[in-house]
């Protein structure tokens, strides 16, 4: 409160001299100089900032100063009615229409300011409410699931040899499509948590987390004999922790995505101005174009869990990461001849 009413005060003090200075100068030109020329204009200053900062309130200033100049015509002058009278007239209707026109514009300018304001309150709420229900949801249920799965294989154990062969597929399809749903849930809560459980910006050479998503991909890596070549890697301040998962999406999805030719893999870089270009291309089997809007759509799948495993979040989760540093994240492809996908960020421009 102390605050605003020594900002009130202040705002009044400007006006004040504006005032002051503003009525110096018309006495000056009208009576000194004894010209017309500009005598209003000074006006229009303190008009408008007061017209601006105080809206309706503000016309109070406008309305005196068109009294000024209409007063000053009358005991300046013997002649009433003269072009001169009328001019001034003009003079002081052209001041009340601008202070008016401001009034009106400040006041709507806050109101939709104010609606803005309040939408964009909304949606933060609805946001962190869904970001909170993801992760709560997701986390608790993973142990009704944990449950279906031991149960699962408690009753196939005990129950072993009374259970034809039926029945144990049945069993196998409850442990399978509940591991399945574990796997779907943990994805959820990794994107979940990208917002809600992001770590302090460190600044980090990208080579070390190049090197650890590659340690956590190396049996993948030498099980398809995959080559990964890469290029001199910045030091930049990010999230380490996310980065590692970034790049070890993109590296999973160019080894996962293989034709029946080893997979070769290159992570290029590059600064453009303030931002960062990072580019992953590959050999794999490529992506038709008609596709490329949808891909990073969460949940999206391209092929069948039976020709390809995953939960379709590797890609959505890579985008939301880029996101966070001002980024964008797209891909380039042509079928039989491999992907590239491109991502942006910038260092200076972090959402947390």
């Amino acid at each position: 409160m102390n605050l605003k009413l020594k900002d009130e005060r202040m705002r009044l003090l400007i006006i004040l001299i504006l005032m002051i200075v503003s009525f110096l100068l018309f006495y000056y030109f009208k009576v000194i100089l004894k010209t017309s020329i500009l005598v209003a204009h000074f006006f229009y200053f303190p008009s408008i900032l007061a017209c601006l900062w105080w809206k309706r309130k503000g016309l109070i200033i406008p309305g005196l100063l068109a009294a000024i100049i209409i007063i000053f015509h009358f005991v300046l002058e013997n002649e009433f009615f003269n072009i001169e009278t009328i001019n001034n007239f003009l003079r002081a209707i052209s001041l009340l229409s601008a202070g008016i026109v401001v009034s009106f514009l400040s006041e709507h300018i806050l109101k939709k300011e104010f609606e803005f304001n309040e939408i964009m309150e909304d949606l933060r709420r609805s946001n962190e409410d869904l970001q909170q229900f993801a992760y709560v949801a997701s986390h608790d249920l993973q142990e009704p699931l944990r449950a279906i799965v031991s149960f699962s294989q408690l009753l196939e154990d005990k129950y072993q040899e009374k259970i034809d062969k039926d029945g144990k597929d049945f069993i196998q399809f409850i442990t399978d499509g509940a591991r399945k749903m574990n796997t779907l849930i943990k994805d959820l809560l990794t994107y979940s948590r990208i917002t809600t459980h992001a770590q302090p910006l460190k600044l980090i050479n990208l080579e070390k987390i190049l090197e650890d998503a590659l340690f956590n991909l190396h049996e993948s890596i030498r099980e398809t004999g995959a080559v990964i070549t890469h290029e001199k890697m910045p030091i930049l301040k990010v999230d380490k922790t996310q980065f590692i998962q970034l790049f070890q999406n993109l590296l999973s999805n160019a080894i996962k995505f293989r034709r029946d030719e080893p997979p070769r893999i290159h992570i290029g870089v590059k600064k453009i101005n303030d931002e960062w270009l990072f580019s992953v291309k590959d050999n794999g089997i490529g992506i038709e174009s008609k596709f490329f809007g949808k891909l990073f759509n969460i949940f999206y799948r391209l092929h069948t869990k039976e020709e390809y495993s995953g939960t379709g979040i590797g890609l959505p989760i890579c985008k939301k990461i880029v996101q966070r540093y001002s980024g964008k994240i797209w891909v380039k492809s042509d079928i039989g001849k491999g992907s590239t996908f491109f991502f942006t960020i910038f260092p200076k421009k972090i959402k947390d």
